[in-house]
């Protein structure tokens, strides 16, 4: 898996003090959504965790496949959010998959190398298989997320010694992934009334596909 990455001084905030920060007018206004709130994560903590032996196995290899689970990260019982897997879908011979927990039959969102720009360029896909968007790297450790006919909204910044990823939204970091003190969990913190499904899905296509320029 490659390092998680981030700017250095972009934000002192962790990944949970992110997710205790109000996002600003100006992000509400910019925000926007892949997957409808509704019950899927209308409610939920968006503060999480993920195994890094997992993404680790799935990541090493461009033909690995694996599923794993998305840990609510903050206080009470430890319980899966969402579930992922990484595997062949539709024309794609290797793609991530979200779902709901509890509802593994309902698609939420999806991303998988672009048939025209496979090792550079991601299609991100909504819950009914639409082509919402794409991810491209935009220079060493740096991505741009893009909506329909090339929209830029996202920029996701990283720093390979630090550990960590931003996802910006503007000039406003709206979500935060880093390594737990241990290394055994990959937390990922995003900002209140931002959707978690976008963010999680951008993050986990960068530790999981790594895109690179041609």
């Amino acid at each position: 898996m490659p390092p998680i990455h981030s700017q250095p001084g972009q934000s002192s905030l962790s990944p949970w003090q992110l997710t205790q920060t109000a996002l600003s007018s100006h992000g509400l206004e910019q925000r926007i959504q892949l997957c409808e709130p509704g019950a899927a994560w209308s409610h939920i903590d968006l503060y999480f965790k993920i195994s890094t032996d997992v993404l680790q196995s799935i990541a090493d290899s461009d033909e690995a496949t694996g599923a794993f689970e998305v840990w609510r990260g903050g206080g009470g019982t430890p319980e899966p959010v969402f579930a992922a897997s990484v595997l062949p879908w539709g024309s794609s011979p290797r793609a991530l998959v979200m779902y709901a927990v509890g509802t593994r039959g309902e698609l939420l969102a999806s991303c998988a190398p672009s048939v025209v720009n496979s090792g550079s360029e991601l299609e991100i896909r909504d819950q009914d298989s639409r082509v919402w968007g794409t991810l491209s790297p935009q220079g060493s450790d740096t991505y741009a997320v893009f909506q329909g006919r090339g929209r830029r909204v996202l920029n996701m910044l990283g720093n390979q010694d630090t550990g960590h990823l931003m996802v910006k939204l503007g000039e406003e970091i709206v979500a935060h992934a880093a390594h737990n003190g241990p290394k055994k969990q990959v937390e990922i913190g995003v900002k209140p009334q931002i959707d978690p499904v976008l963010m999680l899905i951008c993050v986990l296509a960068v530790l999981i596909f790594n895109p690179e320029e041609p």
